[in-house]
């Protein structure tokens, strides 16, 4: 009795460990004869190479010139009076949106589905799988901007001349207000974003006969290579020239005043957001393996399926089965024909333990020969 519940713990020890996840495409051994063996082999590789580049080189050159001055009353008999406007000049140079890459993969074959099978196979076969991913993108982008801004406001309400006059002389100039704005924004920018094609797979091994070796061998690289090179070269040159002075009286008789207006000068030079690069990997999911499901394996046949691991060496042949391919990536697998196991195996032991304990109890306390009363022992 302790034998058959021995080996009853073992067998469904088995069966719950052979649990495994793998990655694999659309594949389907199947229906293939006893002793036969059948190997597919795919090599699945896709390329994608994007190059960007853009120069630009520009030359900005603003000059202004205002003057209400340089005035001239003289070797006159009564009063002079020399009276300037005012002057307000604004030159305003923007370079904005210079160079800018933009490069996007959709993503349109995210959401997909595929399923792989190598099932109802004869005894003695021999069946595998073997399947390479390889998806290459690279993005290679390059941007230069050399700029160069040169400004030149120029205004005069001054050098103005009241000589000689037989009277008094009043000279009045106007204000002046110059602003020169340079702005140069977002020079230089490139955004990449890109994804690979990923669906969600589910991995079945099942209902192949006894004796029969099964394979599954998976390796996926997804390689992302994103270069950008940004070179930004910027002068900005602003002057600004005000005068309201160098204003003469000389050699009157009369009263002289000269009153000189205010000068008001501002230079504004702002560069935003110069040589920026994003990069942003779309389409990004969480690997889950899926519950498995399914029948069990077949009369016969093994506990459980056999994945190998991806170093191991799988075996190879031909065979008049029936195989068939489809395209897609993986996101996630299972197996087929198992329940997945939750929690950790030490908890898993401990409840065998207890469980042994408690069935070899029973054992002992029902199954062996009652004691002997107490008076045949004196």
């Amino acid at each position: 009795m302790i034998r058959k519940i021995f080996s009853s713990l073992i067998l469904l020890m088995a069966g719950l460990f052979a649990v495994s996840g793998v990655f694999a495409e659309d594949i389907t051994v199947s229906n293939n004869g006893a002793g036969s063996s059948n190997n597919v082999q795919i090599n699945n590789t896709s390329s994608s190479t994007v190059e960007q580049t853009n120069n630009a080189e520009i030359d900005n050159n603003v000059e202004t010139n205002a003057n209400t001055g340089e005035n001239s009353t003289s070797s006159n008999n009564g009063d002079a009076n020399i009276t300037t406007g005012n002057i307000e000049s604004t030159s305003s140079i923007t370079n904005e949106n210079i160079n800018t890459n933009f490069a996007q993969d959709p993503c349109g074959q995210c959401e997909s589905q595929t399923s792989v099978d190598i099932k109802n196979n004869g005894s003695d076969s021999t069946n595998s799988i073997n399947l390479d991913i390889l998806n290459d993108v690279d993005v290679t982008q390059s941007n230069s901007a050399v700029i160069v801004n040169n400004a030149y406001n120029n205004a005069n309400t001054g050098e103005n001349q009241a000589n000689n006059n037989n009277g008094d002389v009043a000279i009045d100039t106007g204000n002046i207000t110059l602003a020169t704005i340079i702005k140069n924004k977002k020079i230089n920018f490139g955004f990449a974003e890109y994804g690979f094609p990923q669906n969600s797979t589910n991995i079945s091994i099942l209902n192949n006969a006894d004796g029969s070796i099964n394979s599954v061998n998976f390796s996926l690289d997804n390689n992302l290579n994103y270069d950008n090179n940004n070179f930004a070269y910027i002068y900005n040159n602003a002057v600004n020239n005000a005068n309201t002075g160098r204003n003469t009286a000389d050699g009157n008789n009369g009263a002289v005043l000269i009153v000189t207006g205010d000068i008001v000068s501002v230079i504004e030079i702002g560069n935003e957001d110069i040589n920026g690069s994003f990069a942003k990997l779309c389409c990004e999911k969480e690997i889950v393996p899926p519950p498995g499901g399914g029948p069990g394996p077949g009369p016969g046949g093994p506990p459980g399926p056999s994945v190998q691991p991806p170093g191991a060496p799988s075996p190879s042949g031909g065979g008049d089965g029936k195989v068939s391919e489809g395209a897609g990536q993986v996101l996630g697998a299972a197996i087929g024909g198992v329940l997945p196991v939750t929690g950790n195996y030490w908890l898993l032991l401990m409840t065998l333990l207890c469980l042994t304990m408690l069935l070899a109890g029973w054992y002992l306390r029902f199954g062996s020969d009652p004691s002997p009363p107490l008076y045949a022992t004196i």
